[in-house]
């Protein structure tokens, strides 16, 4: 089953530039969950960004959320 990976990233200073929030899929559909994240924390970690402050989610084929990392994230703060 394929999986698909969407990133989301919060409004942040990064070296004194005010960036906005963005959302977007990443490019390529995984196999497995697994690999979807996997592919999720290896694309936050090059990021640049405070990993706190960004949102990842797995979706199915049916469009289903079947992975997050929102729990992690609500633990944080």
């Amino acid at each position: 089953m394929p999986y698909t990976v969407e990133i989301t990233t919060l409004a942040a200073q990064v070296d004194g530039e005010e960036r906005p929030a963005r959302l977007y899929q990443l490019p390529d559909p995984f196999s497995t969950l697994a690999e979807a994240k996997e592919a999720a924390v290896t694309h936050i970690a090059g990021l640049g960004l405070d990993p706190s402050c960004v949102l990842y989610n797995v979706f199915d084929r049916e469009g289903f959320t079947v992975a997050s990392n929102a729990e992690q994230m609500a633990g944080s703060g």
